[in-house]
């Protein structure tokens, strides 16, 4: 083994933060080092940014392990493609794309976003064993329906908890808990959910946050250890957004998301080590709490006692499931949630 192969495994953590911090940050830069303004490219590059934790997982991993295995090839270039097809079309769509008034540049980027998606996706299938480990955790959906529904409930139900607060504390119409919603509306709460999950986020940080940093972080710690430390660096990962103006707040911004940020990141670390490390209940999660913040609009009357009851709630969910899991014992190496380094 190589010098230089002998101290990437020897420190893959170390080299996993550098890398993934190193990609996301120079596209989440990028836009306003070249004075781009117009939203959409803006958009679509700091999407690139945030496949930051993906890119770096997958290289490390076909890097540590580079032997091949066989793959169903034809199978897995149907996939790319049925998927890369598919997620060009959402992805147009969400944002209204036209060829009368959108440029070359747009669509390339709206291109190379879809295909980013469908390598992840068909990644299970890879040839090195590597990537084939890291991205078949995306195929584990054999587990209880429970999973299933908190993935999809406890986030909104965590919000609707709040908005309730929010309503009672202020003392305004009790129709702002009940939105009116008609079938234009569900259907693009189904398009944002879908373009949420593939290209803002939750598919491409999955595969790194939970996919490779948590079980080799809970190599060498219990899982409440593991989740902070992890929680923390998730959250700086983010200050580039804060700075570029993407997220309001500037560095009160990333200091305030501390709050909410770490108790989440305990949620996602109890869902994965309670599913056996499936990244597609983590992913259907993470698009569900996203696709709550950008959908749900509240009104300024309630936003502030709002706010608080979500941190309060998120942070008593975070400790009942701390205690519960009892997640300051160390897990066993052999555990399916554990890396073997």
């Amino acid at each position: 083994m190589s010098s230089f192969k002998e101290t990437i495994t020897r420190y893959q953590l170390m080299s996993y933060f550098a890398l993934n911090f190193l990609i996301t940050w120079f596209f989440f830069f990028l836009p306003g080092l070249t004075g781009t303004t117009d939203l959409h490219i803006v958009l679509l590059v700091s999407a690139i940014g945030g496949t930051g934790p993906a890119i770096a997982a997958v290289m490390l991993s076909a890097f540590l392990k580079s032997e091949k295995v066989k793959a169903p090839t034809a199978k897995r270039c149907l996939i790319f493609a049925a998927v890369l097809i598919a997620v060009t079309f959402l992805v147009m769509l969400y944002l209204d794309f036209s060829f009368s008034n959108s440029s070359f540049i747009i669509l390339f980027l709206v291109i190379v976003n879809a295909a980013i998606a469908a390598y992840i996706i068909s990644g299970g299938l890879s040839s090195v064993r590597g990537v084939r480990e890291l991205l078949k955790k995306l195929y584990y959906f054999r587990t209880s329906v429970r999973w299933y529904l908190i993935a999809f409930l406890l986030p909104p139900a965590i919000y609707f908890l709040a908005t309730v607060f929010g309503v009672i504390k202020t003392g305004s119409p009790i129709s702002m808990i009940f939105p009116q919603l008609s079938l234009n509306t569900v259907f693009w709460i189904v398009v944002t959910y879908l373009y949420i999950g593939v290209i803002r986020g939750p598919l491409r940080e999955e595969i790194g946050w939970r996919g490779f940093a948590l079980p080799r972080m809970q190599y060498y710690f219990s899982p409440l250890v593991a989740t902070f430390i992890l929680a923390v660096i998730w959250t700086l990962w983010h200050l580039p957004l804060y700075l570029n103006g993407m997220y309001p707040g500037g560095i009160a911004g990333i200091l305030d998301r501390f709050y909410w940020n770490i108790p989440i990141t305990f949620l996602f670390t109890w869902i994965y080590n309670r599913t056996r490390g499936s990244l597609l209940l983590t992913t259907l999660f993470h698009t569900t709490i996203n696709t709550c913040g950008t959908m749900l609009v509240f009104s300024e009357t309630i936003a502030g006692p709002l706010s608080t009851a979500f941190i309060v709630l998120l942070n008593a969910a975070a400790v009942t499931i701390v205690i519960t899991n009892r997640m300051w014992v160390k897990l066993p190496r052999e555990s399916e949630v554990v890396y073997s380094l």
